[in-house]
């Protein structure tokens, strides 16, 4: 029985922790971040995979605000395959987790065509920075 109630404790504690983290998100990127990554731990431990790919999905959109975007995206892979894994999984979580890896590539993906056209220039390779401007623009156009 006691180990009932330790998971039933360890199992508040994690959900305190992600709503601690979804309110700080906007206003406390570091809470936000320390909050996720130990609920993220608890959700693994307890072996909850749709609410550990929630949260998981979510420390992978504070990682991807604060500029790490390999953290990111190992999040957002991580969250997809536990989502691709459940058929009970929520249609919009997984569309969301979908969205959050889409907009991070297309962000890496528009950085390094920028920065492609960029060198193209400084070396006067007209062809590449007519693509790259091309491909910038097509990336732009949402």
């Amino acid at each position: 029985m006691a180990s009932d109630e330790n998971r039933t404790d360890q199992l508040a504690r994690a959900q305190e922790l992600r709503i601690r983290g979804e309110s700080a998100r906007r206003r406390d990127g570091a809470t936000a971040r320390q909050s996720y990554e130990e609920a993220v731990m608890l959700y693994r431990k307890l072996n909850e995979p749709l609410v550990l790919a929630h949260t998981i999905r979510h420390l992978g959109d504070v990682y991807h605000e604060e500029g790490r975007p390999d953290l990111a995206e190992s999040c957002y892979h991580e969250a997809l395959a536990l989502y691709r894994s459940r058929e009970d999984r929520s249609p919009l979580d997984f569309a969301n987790a979908i969205r959050s890896l889409a907009v991070l590539r297309w962000e890496q993906t528009r950085a390094l065509w920028e920065e492609a056209r960029d060198l193209y220039a400084t070396v006067n390779v007209a062809a590449g920075v007519k693509e790259g401007t091309a491909r910038v623009a097509a990336l732009s156009v949402r």
